[in-house]
């Protein structure tokens, strides 16, 4: 293998790493939002995240999950 198969090969590993980097950073990001709306949803009286769901197609479903009582001050 000649010196450009060498960088080849190092170029593809480090693309690799960031394309494996920003992956796992969507969907870190995408799992917040979905948490955030499952849990400030019944708060402000907005539908519910398996409504959301539901709206998108009947085909899919989300079990409802009750969440604790929160006191407000």
């Amino acid at each position: 293998m000649s010196w450009l198969g060498f960088v080849l090969v190092i170029l593809g590993i480090w693309l690799a790493f960031k394309v494996a980097g920003v992956v796992l950073r969507l969907i870190v990001t995408v799992l917040i939002v979905i948490a955030a709306y499952w849990w400030l949803a019944p708060v402000f009286g907005w539908p519910t995240l398996g409504e959301v769901v539901y709206v998108l197609g009947p085909d899919v479903r989300v079990p409802e999950v009750s969440l604790p009582k929160l006191e407000l001050p």
